[in-house]
């Protein structure tokens, strides 16, 4: 199997062979390693050996959020061949100041002069996972905040040998320059591999300039991307509503698994037409990051520098009634008096930012580092909130399925597909389409460095299986624009 090193998404080579002779079908299996895991067909990978039995084909590189796939080659009658571990890298990209100490999300600029950026697509920030290859000729978007929170591109370079690139910027007369690289999709032979931004860095006026060879302030370094190891995970693979209730084929399932970014078609479903958008008013990202979608609060772990909010909503595909199914897992990175809250929400199709809006039904609404989550529903419209909290969920290095059940007269949450609350009657129904938002909730001062993966995400419609209207009832209380 080759390339040795890869990201997700770039083609990997498989030459053997099945171990036996004449011409016959091959196809790749896959096991996660996880506890209970199983060997697995993968879909739509059968190939023919040659006559004496030799195979040769690409296969888009896999990734589960940092951990090694097996895989093998199978052709019937017990052929296989042995296991091969695959951890394919996460993409990176740093941008900085030319000149100055990488890594950092604030750097100081003289006003209304020009100054030079550098974009570093194979960064060595985090050294557990190892650094990702180079892909020379890589276009690289320079992009500038605007509106508070969204992305503009101003500039665009191709990448060197070793995945950098330089690029001019005119400073401000006053106040910040906030911009992000985006390296662009590469698709070249077999390669399917997403765009992927960096984190915002700011390039401010109000800051003592940042001189070459670096800056006298610590640059603390990223930490590692698991804090257990692994013979301390708990399992994974908790029961999720979809199965357990048969709802059915999903309308839309976005996996991550195989380099894909935010305007890229779901896994797999039948409603391929949606994509996501991210947005940051802060040092965060939103962002698929090996095999799931990821809200970082900034890229180090820890020190100072953790500002503001981010979110990724999905654009199109909604539903006004239906199921949807959300795989969590959260990191606190630091202890401290302002901690990120995390969101889980369902809002309506095109609702403005913000994180208490007039109409929602919250999946999950967690305070980072303390157990338990609420979930509710905000209505102006029908002047009431029904909220509730479960205590038993922990957003944390373990892993757990959230979901919820909108009917036409009744809302069901479900944790690890157990119904948790239901809230009946018409009273508590937006009455409007629905698509989900993730949002990693800080303000515009030093937060807790905080970390949010969403494994998957899924959607079905109520065509399948019983609807489940029991729980534990939620508490009605008037509409208040605080939340």
């Amino acid at each position: 199997m080759s390339p040795p090193v890869v990201v997700s998404g770039q083609a990997v080579r498989f030459t053997g062979s099945i171990g036996a002779q004449g011409r016959r079908a091959v196809h790749i299996q896959w096991n996660m390693n996880r506890p209970g895991d199983i060997w697995i067909d993968v879909a739509d990978t059968t190939h023919k050996t040659d006559r004496k039995g030799r195979f040769d084909f690409t296969f888009p590189a896999p990734s589960a959020l940092g951990l090694p796939i097996g895989l093998r080659v199978v052709g019937g009658q017990g052929l296989r061949t042995p296991a091969y571990q695959l951890r394919a890298r996460p993409q990176e990209l740093t941008l900085s100041l030319a000149g100055a100490r990488p890594d950092q999300p604030f750097y100081g600029v003289l006003p209304g002069l020009p100054f030079n950026v550098v974009v570093d697509t194979t960064p060595a920030v985090r050294s557990a996972m190892g650094s990702p290859p180079a892909f020379p000729g890589r276009a690289v978007s320079l992009q500038q905040r605007v509106d508070g929170n969204r992305w503009v591109t101003i500039a665009t370079a191709a990448t060197d040998s070793a995945g950098h690139a330089t690029l001019p910027v005119m400073a401000p007369l006053l106040g910040d320059l906030v911009l992000r690289a985006r390296q662009e999709g590469w698709t070249h032979g077999d390669d399917r591999i997403g765009w992927f931004p960096s984190f915002p860095t700011h390039f401010s006026t109000d800051l003592l300039p940042d001189l070459p060879g670096g800056t006298d302030r610590p640059v603390p370094r990223p930490a590692e991307a698991s804090a257990a190891p692994a013979t301390d995970r708990k399992d994974p693979l908790r029961p999720t509503a979809s199965q357990t209730w048969g709802w059915g084929g999903s309308l839309w399932d976005y996996d991550w698994g195989f380099g894909e970014d935010f305007d890229s078609k779901p896994y797999r479903g039948t409603w391929l037409g949606g994509r996501w958008l991210d947005t940051s008013d802060g040092t965060g990202r939103a962002v698929p990051f090996n095999g799931g979608l990821v809200l970082q609060s900034k890229l180090a772990h820890t020190g100072d520098g953790d500002l503001g909010t981010t979110t990724a909503t999905l654009q199109g595909s909604a539903q006004r009634n239906g199921r949807w199914e959300f795989r969590l897992q959260g990191h606190t990175w630091e202890q401290g008096p302002r901690p990120y809250r995390f969101l889980l929400e369902l809002v309506p199709e095109g609702a403005p930012d913000g994180t208490c809006q007039p109409a929602s039904i919250v999946v999950a609404d967690v305070v980072m580092g303390t157990p338990g989550l609420g979930i509710g529903v905000r209505s102006r419209a029908a002047g009431s909130v029904w909220t509730a909290r479960d205590d038993k969920a922990v957003l944390a290095e373990a892993p757990f399925n959230m979901a919820v059940e909108v009917g036409k007269k009744h809302i069901t949450w479900f944790r690890d597909a157990k119904p948790v609350f239901t809230v009946k009657g018409r009273g508590a129904q937006l009455g409007v389409k629905l698509v989900p938002r993730l949002s990693l909730v800080g303000q515009q001062e030093e937060m807790n460095g905080a970390q949010v993966d969403s494994d998957w995400q899924r959607a079905f419609s109520l065509d399948r299986g019983s609807q489940v209207k029991k729980g534990r009832s939620l508490v009605k209380a008037p509409y208040t624009d605080a939340c």
